[in-house]
């Protein structure tokens, strides 16, 4: 792709060597990468690039989090930005410049791990261990999984890259991978992942347990029933009881940030009232999907206080996942992207369970849920289970992620789903950036893309 041109690849240069003047990079042809990562110090920054890539603003906000929200029941487009107008009404140009810089910060991060990947097992240092090689590299593999993950299951088809972008010209125009390609490399990465990553269990960063846990929600995605369920089992073990633990409390990976290094998510789900810039608000859709007395409503979905105007000021209903409301804009806000928790994993056995006819199980693991967020237990059988999960799944993540449009998308409900918005079959797959279409003779734009 040549959106990874000289000024970029500089760029990268800086990020993982942390020294370098960029002033003093003059234009080259080739990126002598075995100068960036030759210690267990410079490896360390250079994963730490990886984390650092995935905080980038417009991955944190549109990419991780909004742009599938609005493209789905979940959210409106309630700002004034054109770019995410446009998932909001379901009519996404291959122009759009807010996607092509997610898409494009997916690559970066993909980019630095591929560094991380083939530099780091290179290193000549005596005093640079190979677990500790080891456990750089599968970090690295864990992160450009969850980049890939995000890729495939939103646009399809997208290049595939292994290599760190060193060269420059003919070398960048990757065509295409299949999304079976795609996901055999997910796979691949996340169980090299699952075994050589040091940290057992622990939300922030790469863990044994959130590798296996991102393995279980790949083979939820690809319909592989038993694995499904059997790598989710595997991470609740016997016995588990969701109901001990409280809601948001049971994370198994999730994005953290700190008061210098925070984000701005409280204000873009924030209202005026909070000094927020309410780019985001919560449709009708989720909010009448809550039942009466479900406790996670409040910690999903509040309103502000009507004004006594004449005529009166209706509340406006915002989310409360990123409640740092007055924090402001000065990305300072420390609430974490709950990128995967054990609900889902309880979910996933549920839905796992019932695929293969065990109804038993499946309402057992779904009626943890419900009776964590103070519900009646349900009874799932052959038809009603497919309804019940994905009523069950909206309400639990809602504004978590993309859950919502992939969990309609990939038990093919969303176009009689979301038809009334707009949605028809050829909103299974967004576009590709043209800006990389242009540049990459390789590359292919979408077949669904009227352009």
């Amino acid at each position: 792709m040549k959106k990874y041109n000289i000024f970029y690849l500089a760029v990268f240069m800086l990020l993982v060597s942390a020294c370098a003047d960029l002033e003093t990079l003059a234009p080259i042809n080739s990126v002598p990468t075995e100068q960036a990562i030759t210690n267990f110090a410079s490896a360390s920054a250079a994963v730490n690039g990886i984390y650092d890539e995935i905080q980038d603003e417009t991955l944190v906000f549109d990419g991780w989090l909004a742009l599938a929200q609005f493209f789905s029941d979940e959210a409106n487009a309630t700002g004034t930005f054109p770019t995410r107008l446009e998932f909001g009404n379901l009519n996404v140009f291959p122009a759009n410049t807010t996607m092509a810089a997610v898409f494009t910060d997916l690559y970066d991060a993909i980019n630095v791990a591929n560094n991380v990947i083939v530099s780091v097992p290179a290193v000549a240092d005596p005093t640079f261990m190979d677990d500790q090689k080891a456990d750089f590299v599968a970090q690295a593999k864990f992160l450009r999984a969850q980049c890939y993950l995000h890729l495939v299951t939103l646009w399809q088809d997208v290049p595939l890259i292994l290599d760190p972008t060193i060269d420059v010209g003919d070398v960048l125009n990757v065509p295409t991978s299949s999304v079976g390609e795609v996901y055999a490399q997910i796979i691949a990465d996340f169980t090299e992942a699952a075994s050589n990553v040091k940290k057992d269990i622990g939300p922030l960063g790469a863990s044994k347990q959130a590798a296996n846990a991102f393995l279980a929600r790949v083979a939820l995605y690809q319909g592989r029933w038993s694995d499904a369920q059997s790598l989710a089992e595997g991470i609740l073990g016997e016995g588990f009881d969701l109901t001990a633990v409280p809601y948001l409390d049971d994370q198994i990976y999730s994005l953290g940030f700190t008061p210098t290094d925070g984000n701005t998510l409280n204000f873009f789900y924030g209202p005026a009232d909070f000094g927020g810039r309410y780019s985001i608000g919560p449709s009708q859709t989720i909010i009448d999907a809550f039942e009466d007395g479900d406790a996670r409503f409040d910690r999903t979905i509040a309103f502000t206080v009507p004004q006594v105007t004449e005529p009166p000021t209706a509340p406006t209903p915002y989310g409360t996942k990123y409640p740092s409301f007055g924090a402001g804009i000065s990305g300072t806000a420390t609430d974490p992207i709950f990128f995967i928790r054990h609900a889902e994993m309880v979910m996933i056995a549920a839905e796992a369970a019932a695929e293969q006819g065990d109804f038993a199980t499946a309402s057992a693991y779904i009626n943890q849920v419900r009776s964590r967020a103070g519900l009646s237990a349900v009874t799932l059988d052959s038809g009603n289970y497919v309804d019940l999960i994905l009523a069950e799944r909206f309400v639990e993540f809602a504004f978590e992620g993309p859950q919502r449009l992939i969990d309609l998308r990939r038990r093919g409900r969303a176009e009689s789903v979301l038809s009334s918005i707009g949605y028809d079959p050829c909103d299974d797959v967004w576009p590709l950036p043209q800006r990389d279409v242009d540049r990459n003779i390789n590359l292919t734009q979408n077949d669904c893309c009227n352009c």
